[in-house]
């Protein structure tokens, strides 16, 4: 029995380690090393079965404001509750990454562009209200936050992840760039291929 207990325990252990080594601490969400495994999967899939798939990359708005503001305490709530609103908007076959400080990856089968561009405004809208609470000066604060988003989908943004996260990445940035609190789609350049 004593022997059993130890082969327990030794499981469970392993199995925590694991968890430790794809999850992101804060979010419990799958950490950049992890995503980046999914996504060779996914994108293999895809290319195999000519399948439909889409890569949301999302970033909080000013968020360096929010961390010098109300302290990085209150930055992790608001990191967390977009970890949340993720989490609830993805369906069973999507994954959800951190992929550092407070960009977010979404990795999307079976999703075209009009899927891919209906999930980013959902994200964006129940962030933008979504309302937080933090200390600033020693007084309670309403903080209200919102995020950009951009959107690339497989084969048409690249075949790659490398590919794929870039134009999603770009798109992204587009968003930023044209006023935040946007989704945007990344379109090839006439002429441009995708990788």
């Amino acid at each position: 029995a004593s022997h059993m207990a130890v082969s327990l325990e030794g499981a469970r252990m392993i199995k925590r380690l694991e968890e430790l080594a794809t999850t992101d601490g804060l979010t419990g969400l799958l950490n950049k090393r992890a995503m980046l495994d999914v996504a060779e999967h996914k994108i293999a899939a895809a290319k195999r079965f000519s399948r439909k798939l889409a890569v949301l990359v999302t970033d909080i708005d000013h968020f360096k404001k929010v961390n010098d503001t109300h302290g990085h305490d209150v930055g992790d709530i608001i990191i967390k509750g977009l970890g949340d609103i993720l989490r609830r908007a993805k369906r069973t076959t999507d994954s959800v990454a951190r992929f550092g400080g407070e960009e977010f990856v979404v990795i999307c089968e079976e999703t075209d562009e009009h899927g891919a561009l209906l999930l980013a405004e959902r994200i964006r809208t129940e962030l933008e209200s979504t309302t937080f609470f933090g200390t600033a000066e020693g007084a309670q604060q309403v903080i209200k936050v919102t995020c950009s988003i951009g959107v690339a989908t497989f084969p048409r943004a690249g075949t790659s992840w490398d590919a794929l996260f870039k134009a999603a990445d770009t798109a992204l940035y587009a968003s930023k760039q044209g006023g935040r609190n946007r989704t945007t789609v990344f379109a090839p350049q006439k002429g441009e291929r995708a990788a």
